[in-house]
């Protein structure tokens, strides 16, 4: 047996790869080219070779490099076929069994995850019969199951019992697809064999076995290097090879997480129980190398606000960092997501990058073209005369990066022309004014081949540059749909456009593709994961939050957490020891390990740094670590957000005067509710103006809504106003009317169409629906109130006053009240909400509390019509003003009222009936209000609550 021990004490400076090199090329010298060195990763390889060139005065044949799994593929006779093929081999099998029949599109999922639980349960070398067994059967062969500890044992019943407990229709169709599993395992195994087939972990297994059964013996000479978890088939083939003299060890570990003692360690998890097998304990050194706890290492913490902020302050430390050996510094990827941006932050002094790590297809801006494409074809309007396109589908598509490169001229007008005019659907005609063949292909109708129209987009917008990082992508995406293509037409499924984009999703959903280049020059990127047997003097790892790092793992399996533990197989327990080891193992050789982690965090809340930043401050101590927090921000070129505070000077006084003459601007009730959630907010719309950005409107806009009901509301009872009060019968007779007519007009209106040419369609059509049930609601309500004199409707004009603040003060204000009626001697205020807005106050105070959390704007906005119109108007004596809200949210209750409704101390609840006693205190708080605003010098300031900030148009100017 042979380690690194050696070399690792006293060469602490040298990688963990120069290390092996020496010590190979000590032991065989120019016979080294005899023996087979694996690794986790063949990466690590290339940087062997180059260290083992260092050490040679002449050129010699050097060893083969491999992988694990090409280790094993070398002494199989079984070949692994690609994902779509094995999924649908499975999907043969699994529909002879099943009570639930699905077609392929629908299995593809479950598929894919039957294949990872399959790799898994023959990775691990599980007892496939008892692991599938039901629990009649497990109790079964309980007595024969001797090789469960306890533990184990209680676990797998723990599972069971909690399942026999209420059972659901879900655990039901659990119980029959595991009923079958084992059934489907053997027989999928017995397909795949008949064809010379296999997956992964079928072959790993295989070999296991007939090692293990004396069937097979792998004669090669092997070099195991690197490792740290293997599975149970991995560990086994090792052992062998190393109990029959065929095979050496090297572990890359360190003292401070795998010792006996650092139990807490989970970094060393994997080690310590190694180093306890019979045969594979026996290789590792006597006394582990201990380099962080006594070697001197710089590691900085740096807290940075956004992901953006992480990569411009990183190109800014590369741009001021000695890179004269830039293949000695590393850029580890906690959020591979990153990668573009960080490619774009590095400072052009760096010549050279080398990208190695897999980055996910479905984040590429080609396969992001080809859903967008298949989107435009599933929503496109087709007739023996036109062809039409939704115009979301159609802007998407011009907006997206590769198409603006192809005519930015004509993808801008044509924009523009859109969103300006709101038109709906896109002709043809319109979009056939460019003749670049990549428009007429996209805007084309593509039904009679889906999989040519993909294609072709794909080899139209092939990047020209033969050394485009992008390559990759457009390669493995024709690849993939051309072999979907093929398993289609050779199985003859039927497959329309929602299964064909629902497969492809799932198809892409997890392909990853691999960057690769010459990985000895230039500045090393990567992810977390390809970090594995490379050492680097000083690394930058960036997204070190602990939604990032640990990664999240796959969870999804149809094998329980209880039973894979039980078994053996992979937990999340064993998916976060890894990355602590990837984690620890940077700091192995490294003298200086820059760690950057997000301040920001979901919903305003600040970024949690990742449990093992916290593990290093807390253990620091007791190590050579010198470690640094630093919270640090891109100089000038990343937009943090603002502090903004606009003064009221002189110009900004001048239009707020506008306010107090008659005959200029007045301030509403949603002016108040703005300037009450962000004085900053008021100041954009109301002072400077800026217009919110047009947007086309189509499908269940909440304000499109609105609209749609107040008017179609305002049709029907527009005949009435000023009229005799309106029984029930008459109401009734609204009812008849044509409501449905009414309603599909005003949604034509709404987004700029004629109703003829208006098509409903998706969820139009479920908003027309709402709307109709709403309206009627409504109108049975109001029935259940008859007689209504219906007074006025949607008068803006009529409730226009002056209302004195100070002696010397006068603010116009005016109201456009959507309803106004009488039931018996009450004049009702009505407001039509079409959400979900509150009926319950607590006081009139906290209408105007801009810190109160529950301030209700529907509320106030109500009483401020109700105020008005009593200023306005007043009352007879015998009369009561109600301001009533006709709230979707609470219509469709048996027990619905209009009222607003105090909710007092102690939980009692008194209905508004008569808004008159609340008047007096309502106005003292309005004038306190309009007093800060056009009497005091308060500047218009930001929100403190960034919840208000998520929807705002204008937190672009703020960066909020």
């Amino acid at each position: 047996m042979s380690s690194l021990s050696s070399h690792q004490n006293n060469s602490v400076h040298k990688s963990f790869l120069q290390e092996l090199a020496a010590d190979l090329y000590g032991q065989y010298g120019n016979d080294l080219s005899h023996q087979k060195i694996v690794f986790p990763n063949k990466r690590a390889g290339l940087f062997f070779n180059q260290a083992l060139k260092e050490l040679v005065s002449q050129p010699i044949w050097g060893p083969e490099i491999m992988s694990f799994e090409e280790l094993v593929k070398s002494h199989s006779t079984l070949s692994v076929p690609d994902k779509i093929t094995l999924i649908f081999k499975m999907h043969e099998v699994f529909q002879k069994h099943s009570p639930f029949q699905e077609n392929f599109e629908q299995f593809f999922f479950w598929g894919d995850l039957l294949i990872k639980d399959f790799n898994d349960v023959d990775q691990y070398m599980a007892d496939a019969r008892p692991l599938f067994a039901n629990l009649a059967e497990w109790k079964a062969i309980t007595s024969t199951t001797d090789f469960l500890s306890e533990e184990q044992i209680a676990l797998i019943e723990q599972f069971w019992s909690n399942f026999e407990q209420r059972p659901t229709e879900a655990k039901e169709k659990f119980r029959k697809t595991w009923d079958i599993l084992f059934k489907v395992y053997v027989d999928f195994k017995k397909e795949l064999m008949a064809q010379k087939l296999g997956y992964t972990g079928m072959l790993y297994r295989q070999l296991a076995e007939d090692i293990i059964s004396g069937k097979y013996t792998i004669s090669d000479k092997l070099i195991f290097a690197g490792f740290n978890a293997l599975t149970k088939a991995e560990e086994y083939i090792m052992s062998n090879a190393v109990s029959n003299g065929n095979a050496q060890v090297f572990w890359d570990l360190d003292a401070y997480y795998a010792g006996d003692k650092q139990l807490h360690q989970e970094a060393g998890n994997f080690f310590r129980d190694y180093r306890k097998h019979t045969i594979l304990g026996n290789t590792f050194p006597k006394d582990l190398p201990a380099s962080i706890k006594h070697e001197t290492k710089e590691v900085n913490l740096i807290e940075v606000s956004g992901n953006l902020g992480q990569t411009k302050l990183l190109g800014e430390q590369l741009q001021q960092a000695d890179l004269s050996n830039p293949e000695k510094t590393a850029v580890i990827l906690g959020d591979e997501s990153l990668l573009f941006s960080v490619l774009h932050a590095i400072p052009e002094k760096v010549d050279k990058v080398n990208v190695t790590m897999g980055y996910p297809l479905k984040y590429s801006s080609i396969y992001s073209l080809l859903i967008s494409c298949l989107y435009l074809q599933k929503n496109k309007r087709l007739s023996k005369k036109s062809l039409d396109f939704n115009h979301r589908d159609v802007l998407k598509i011009l907006k997206h990066p590769l198409v603006l490169s192809f005519d930015r001229d004509f993808t801008k007008a044509k924009i523009h022309e859109i969103e300006s005019t709101n038109k709906v659907r896109i002709g043809l005609k319109e979009l056939n004014e460019n003749r670049h063949e990549l428009f007429r292909l996209i805007f084309s109708d593509a039904s009679d081949n889906y999989f040519s129209y993909l294609k072709e987009l794909i080899l139209i917008c092939y990047p020209e540059d033969d050394e485009s990082i992008e390559l990759g992508f457009f390669n493995d995406l024709h690849a993939h749909v051309a072999r979907l293509e093929q398993i289609v037409n050779d199985f003859k499924l039927s497959l329309g456009l929602d299964a064909l984009i629902r497969l492809l999703n799932r198809i892409i959903q997890s392909i990853r593709v691999p960057f690769s280049g010459e990985p000895l020059q230039g500045l090393q990127l990567m992810g977390v994961l390809e970090s594995r047997n490379l050492d680097f003097e000083e690394v930058h790892l960036l997204s070190m939050n602990e939604d990032n790092f640990p990664a999240k793992g796959n969870t999804q399996s149809f094998i329980p957490y209880n039973i894979r533990k039980a078994y053996g197989l992979p937990t999340m327990d064993q998916h976060d020891a890894i990355y602590a080891y990837l984690f620890y193992r940077l700091l192995h050789r490294c003298k200086k390990l820059n760690i950057y982690y997000n301040a920001e965090g979901s919903n305003g809340k600040g970024g949690e740094p990742s449990r093992f930043i916290k593990q290093l401050i807390y253990e620091s101590g007791n190590t050579a670590i010198q470690l640094k927090h630093k919270t640090l921000s891109a100089s000038g070129k990343v937009q943090m957000p603002l502090e903004i505070s606009i003064p009221k000077n002189k110009d900004v006084k001048n239009i707020l005067m506008e306010y107090t003459v008659p005959s200029a601007r007045k301030l509403s009730a949603s002016a108040i509710k703005i300037y009450l959630d962000c004085r900053l907010k008021f100041y954009y719309r109301y002072i400077a103006g800026l217009k919110e950005p047009d947007e086309v409107q189509e499908k269940l806009d909440a304000a499109a809504f609105g609209n749609i009901l107040h008017n179609s509301l305002e049709d029907l009872y527009t005949p009435f106003v000023g009229e005799e009060a309106l029984d029930k019968a008459a109401i009734e007779g609204l009812k008849k009317k044509e409501l449905k007519a009414i309603v599909e007009q005003r949604f034509a209106e709404e987004y700029g169409s004629n109703a003829e040419d208006f098509v409903f369609e998706g969820r139009n059509i479920i908003a027309r629906d709402m709307l109709l049930k709403m309206i009627t609601r409504m109108l049975d309500y109001d029935i259940s109130l008859a007689p209504i004199q219906i007074l006025e409707l949607e008068e803006k004009d009529e409730y226009i006053i002056g209302q004195a603040v100070k002696p010397d003060l006068e603010v116009f204000m005016d109201a456009k009240i959507d309803r106004l009626d009488k039931v018996g001697n009450t004049i009702r205020v009505i407001d039509y909400k079409s959400g979900g807005d509150d009926l319950k106050f607590p006081d009139i105070p906290s209408l105007f509390d801009r810190d109160h959390n529950k301030r209700n704007g529907a509320a106030m906005q109500t009483l401020f019509y109700s105020y008005l119109y009593f200023k306005k108007k007043g009352v007879l004596n015998s009369e009561a003003i109600q301001p009533g809200l006709y709230a979707g949210k609470y219509i469709f209750k048996d027990d619905f009222s209009e009222k607003l409704i105090l909710k007092e101390d102690k939980g009692r609840e008194m209905p508004v009936s008569d808004a008159i006693p609340f008047m007096e205190r309502f106005e003292e708080e309005l004038n306190i209000l309009l007093e800060e605003m056009f009497a005091s010098d308060q500047p218009f300031d930001q929100t403190d609550d960034l919840d208000k900030c998520k929807w705002c148009p204008y937190s672009t100017i703020c960066n909020r």
